[in-house]
């Protein structure tokens, strides 16, 4: 009781086995589909968040370079050190929701080295002129110590995102 197709005969079985093939095929192809977007998704993510923590490291390094070499003025530092604040707390926020990750772990960054910088008595002191901060040796070293002992700090964020699983 089989279908004849070019001297070949395909009995029930036959049909039912090529029937089988074709559905976990199609099975095969969709779930292969589907755990794949998912991790594309994931991975989309994580590299957004990665690279939104090296923009920020990126804006520290630059704002203290230029804290180093005498091109920021101290009235420009404190609406600096808000917004920085405001992006940091969101990102962190974010990152935390997601990932779990500490969402405090910046603080360094957005207290310690304000009050390393706002109550600096070089800062104080030219907090009137409108002219850019002149730091004495002494004050640039407090600034290069502060980057030695938290610049590991964004990445340590970077290695958290992407262990988590």
């Amino acid at each position: 009781m089989g279908t004849t197709l070019c001297c070949i005969t395909i009995e029930v079985s036959d049909w039912i086995s090529i029937a089988g093939i074709i559905i976990n095929s199609v099975l095969a192809v969709w779930i292969v589909k589907t755990i794949q977007n998912r991790l594309t998704n994931k991975r989309v993510l994580k590299d957004h968040f990665i690279t939104e923590i090296k923009e920020i490291r990126t804006e520290y390094r630059c704002f203290l370079n230029d804290l180093y070499t005498s091109k920021k003025t101290a009235k420009s530092i404190l609406p600096w050190f808000k917004l920085m604040n405001i992006k940091v707390n969101d990102v962190l926020n974010l990152i935390n929701e997601k990932y779990k990750t500490d969402k405090t772990i910046l603080n360094p960054y957005q207290n310690q080295l304000r009050e390393l910088i706002t109550e600096n008595e070089d800062f104080i002191s030219q907090f009137k002129n409108d002219e850019p901060i002149e730091f004495s040796e002494e004050s640039k070293t407090q600034i290069i110590k502060f980057q030695q002992d938290n610049s590991h700090l964004f990445n340590k964020i970077i290695v958290q995102i992407n262990d988590e699983k």
